[in-house]
């Protein structure tokens, strides 16, 4: 049987760090975790560059360690499912322009070619004003500049056949609880299939 992978993915302070550090707690044993690629290259010193190519040249690495890094999880996870830390197309909202023409022809892929890779797209609504995060040390958007990318995140995603929103709510934790019924609903379908 494959894996079933599902991406986390939407705008700065969203919670989805919140989220997956929920599944690594209670879903141990069902679900192994695919870590975002930007942290892991920007933590470790990758440059941040604003400029077009700055922007073009760290997509493109964030893109290539994304998919070494699923390919490597899914080769030796023994879980049921991979919960992926963001996916290839939120790259697409920090790409110049948010061209994704340009994204795919540098890329060598398409839209239907990255929607194949995941069975399933999470998507978390950035949070309203009052419960923006702003203490991530890796974020440098202000919440105005992370409801922007939430929205840019969405139109990256559209048109995945399997695609849930959930929406910013007021109780942080039910949001999260929401989404990780989400995660537990599509975990029992898929074992049952």
């Amino acid at each position: 049987m494959n894996k079933i992978k599902i991406v986390v993915t939407g705008g700065p302070s969203g919670g989805k760090t919140t989220l997956i550090e929920a599944l690594q707690k209670d879903m141990t044993n069902k679900v192994s975790v695919v870590p975002e690629a930007a942290s892991i290259l920007y933590r470790g010193g990758f440059p941040r560059k604003f400029s077009d190519a700055g922007k073009i040249h760290a997509q493109r690495a964030i893109y290539f360690t994304q998919r070494e890094l699923e390919e490597l999880i899914v080769s030796e996870s023994k879980a049921f499912a991979l919960v992926c830390d963001r996916g290839s197309l939120d790259s697409i909202a920090y790409w110049p322009g948010h061209s994704a023409v340009d994204f795919f022809k540098s890329l060598n892929s398409s839209a239907a070619a990255e929607h194949t890779r995941y069975d399933w797209v999470l998507h978390l609504d950035t949070a309203d004003g009052e419960s923006f995060d702003s203490t991530n040390p890796i974020r440098t958007e202000n919440h105005d500049q992370a409801l922007e990318l939430n929205s840019l995140i969405k139109e990256a995603w559209k048109g995945h056949p399997r695609r849930v929103i959930i929406p910013h709510e007021a109780d942080f934790l039910s949001k999260i609880g929401k989404a990780k019924a989400v995660i537990q609903k599509i975990l029992a379908g898929a074992s049952h299939s």
